[in-house]
């Protein structure tokens, strides 16, 4: 009996979250690269990854940093936030995947080439609630299952010829008329590992977004403008003699007697 509960929605969510974080090009490359070497400098990452430009690396960098996968201790230097460590989980289940699924050819593959292309099989707008609708209500028609994706009738079309061409979502009959359903292969059906290790993730992800004590930009700037105020009146009283009273306001008229004339 397919699973709509709303917890099972919510899973989606996660899911398409984790992939939207993990999947741009170069990413699993470089976590696994600092995983493996330690906090590094961009100079130094860029020497393991010789095949990655220096302004590309220097976005891919950043970018992490904003995704939380990245910290930087010290200037200029890039190391694993907890986070970005806990993708080693994630990329163990999509390397087996990978491994099981997409063997053929494919046995030189590095491990982080393995994830990546696992994440490329992923990736994009759609797939996630197309797999994981399929995945809880079956087989289903063309307009259901665009209408349970949430789709547009283009973006919809597209995505389902992706995924049958990555042989991720097959049809129940050879012909696309009445009664012709989509479905998905075996591939698409051994994900649910990969599925459990990316909810999870993202789930820790939303932690370490919401903990009190993060040192996000906005909590920074917080804590700067408390500090400011908690400062204004108290140093008053500690660089000076006496706390400085408000002057007392200038009649318009007073001011304006001592005001330069505009005229020659």
């Amino acid at each position: 009996m397919p699973d709509l509960s709303p917890s099972a929605t919510r899973h989606t969510e996660l899911v398409d979250q984790a992939v939207t974080r993990l999947s741009p090009r170069w990413t699993t490359w470089t976590l696994q690269t600092i995983h493996h070497h330690g906090p590094m400098r961009l100079a130094d990452i860029n020497s393991a990854l010789p095949w990655v430009g220096v302004h590309a690396m220097a976005q891919i960098v950043r970018r992490m940093q904003t995704s939380g996968l990245l910290d930087r201790p010290q200037f200029g230097v890039y190391d694993l936030t907890p986070l970005g460590r806990d993708t080693r989980h994630v990329h163990r289940a999509l390397s087996a995947w990978h491994r099981t699924h997409l063997a053929d050819g494919t046995a030189s593959l590095a491990e982080a080439e393995r994830s990546e292309d696992a994440l490329g099989w992923l990736r994009g707008k759609g797939t996630i609630p197309l797999l994981h609708a399929l995945a809880r209500y079956g087989p289903l028609p063309n307009g259901a299952l665009r209408d349970e994706a949430a789709l547009a009738t283009g973006s919809f079309h597209y995505r389902i010829t992706q995924l049958q061409t990555d042989q991720l979502v097959t049809r129940t009959s050879p012909f696309s008329g009445r009664g012709s359903e989509y479905t998905l292969t075996s591939a698409a059906r051994g994900l649910t590992p990969v599925y459990a290790e990316l909810g999870e993730f993202a789930r820790k992800a939303h932690s370490a977004a919401t903990r009190p004590d993060q040192h996000s930009a906005t909590a920074q700037q917080a804590v700067r403008a408390s500090a400011a105020v908690r400062r204004s009146p108290a140093a008053s009283s500690e660089l000076f003699s006496h706390v400085f009273a408000p002057q007392p306001r200038v009649p318009a008229y007073v001011t304006a007697r001592s005001h330069p004339s505009r005229t020659r």
